[in-house]
C-alpha cells in the first residue's frame, strides 16, 4: 500500500485561478450564466474579520455607504477540481473591493457575482462550497463527495460559529475525507513525472517537493 506523510493532509492546494480558462468560465457559467467573473483586489478593512465577509460588509456599507455584493470566490487546485465558495464584496461607486483579511495572504480574488444568492443572517446558515472535477481522475469524485458529507454535517449541526456534533461521527467523517484525498494524492503522483511541477502548485520540480511524501511502493 502507498505510504502518504501526514504533512500533505495539513497543507491548501487551491489557489486563485492564474487564468480564466474555458474550464472556469465554464464552471462560472453553470453557476450564474447572467455574470462573468472578475478579478478583485483584496483591501482588508481595519476592523474586518476573517472568515467573516458578511458581517464585514454589512458594517462597511453601514459606516461608509455603498453596497454588499454576494457571489462566490473561485478556487482552483490544476488538474484536481475547481470550487465555489460563498462570499461578498465590498461596492462603491461601481468599484468592488474585498475588505475581508485573506486566509492566505493573496493580493487579488476571482470574484463571480450573484446577487441572488444571499446569505442568511438570522439562520446564520452558510452555503455549501461547490466543486468540480477537472475529470482527470477518478478518485477526485470520491473526494467531493466526502468533502461536501463533512461540510453539510457541519452546517446542520451548527447555529452561527456554534457547533454541536458528536466527535466519533466528526472522526468518522474525516477519517473518510482523508482516505479520499490520499486517493487523489496517489494518482497525482503516479502521473506526476519527477521534473515536473510538483501538484501542489508550489512552483517547484515534483522530485525536489512532494515525490518524498508519497511513497508509492513498499
Amino acid at each position: 500500500m502507498p505510504a502518504i506523510s501526514r504533512d500533505l493532509f495539513t497543507r491548501s492546494y487551491t489557489t486563485t485561478p492564474k487564468a480564466i480558462s474555458a474550464p472556469v468560465l465554464a464552471f462560472c457559467r453553470s453557476i450564474n450564466p447572467d455574470a462573468l467573473p472578475v478579478y478583485v483586489s483584496v483591501t482588508p478593512a481595519p476592523e474586518a474579520l476573517p472568515s467573516e465577509c458578511f458581517n464585514n460588509v454589512a458594517a462597511k456599507v453601514d459606516s461608509d455607504g455603498g453596497a454588499m455584493l454576494y457571489g462566490w470566490l473561485i478556487w482552483e487546485w490544476p488538474r484536481v477540481f475547481i470550487e465555489a465558495e460563498h462570499h461578498a464584496v465590498w461596492e462603491k461607486d461601481g468599484v468592488l473591493s474585498d475588505i475581508t483579511p485573506p486566509a492566505n495572504g493573496e493580493a487579488r480574488f476571482l470574484f463571480l457575482p450573484d446577487p441572488t444568492r444571499e446569505y442568511d443572517f438570522i439562520g446564520q446558515r452558510r452555503r455549501i462550497n461547490i466543486k468540480r472535477s477537472h475529470g482527470e481522475f477518478a478518485s477526485v469524485e470520491g473526494w467531493i463527495e466526502a468533502a461536501d458529507r463533512i461540510q453539510r454535517t457541519m452546517e446542520a449541526c451548527s447555529v452561527g460559529n456554534q457547533i454541536s456534533i458528536d466527535r466519533s461521527r466528526l472522526a468518522s467523517l474525516a477519517q473518510d475525507l482523508q482516505n479520499s484525498l490520499g486517493a487523489v494524492f496517489v494518482d497525482l503522483a503516479r502521473t506526476t513525472k519527477p521534473n515536473d511541477p510538483c501538484f501542489c502548485t508550489s512552483g517547484r520540480k515534483f522530485k525536489k517537493c512532494c515525490a518524498p511524501l508519497i511513497q508509492l511502493h513498499p
